[in-house]
């Protein structure tokens, strides 16, 4: 007797429609560093059906100086010295991707905003 389990999908049809789970088509590197001056941008976005929703983890204690995209990308708006905050500017951040077939998270992102040498 043999026995065996059918391949992992990430797709599946319900009432006739075709779900897939999320995949990346754009994972943010592993590092990301900008400068104060000019700020950032984070890449990532994804695919699947339904389109999946993109969540930043952690969230950004401060909201006025990261903004996410409507296409999920995460921008760092340029800062002052004084404005610097190491909880925002300094830290790691994971890119989710969720549907109702299920969830992706991306590599660690280190973050590194400053003046850059």
């Amino acid at each position: 007797m043999q026995c065996s389990a059918p391949p992992a999908e990430t797709s599946q049809f319900v009432n006739g429609l075709d779900l897939q789970g999320p995949i990346f088509l754009h994972e943010p590197p592993h590092r990301v560093e900008f400068s104060n001056n000019s700020g950032g941008l984070i890449e990532c976005s994804g695919h699947g059906s339904p389109p999946p929703e993109v969540e930043w983890t952690p969230i950004p204690p401060q909201q006025d100086m990261v903004f996410q995209l409507s296409n999920g990308s995460m921008m760092f708006y340029p800062f002052t010295a004084e404005k610097y905050r190491h909880e925002v500017h300094a830290t790691v951040y994971r890119c989710k991707l969720r549907n109702l077939v299920g969830t992706v998270l991306s590599r660690e992102v280190h973050v590194r905003g400053g003046k850059l040498k």
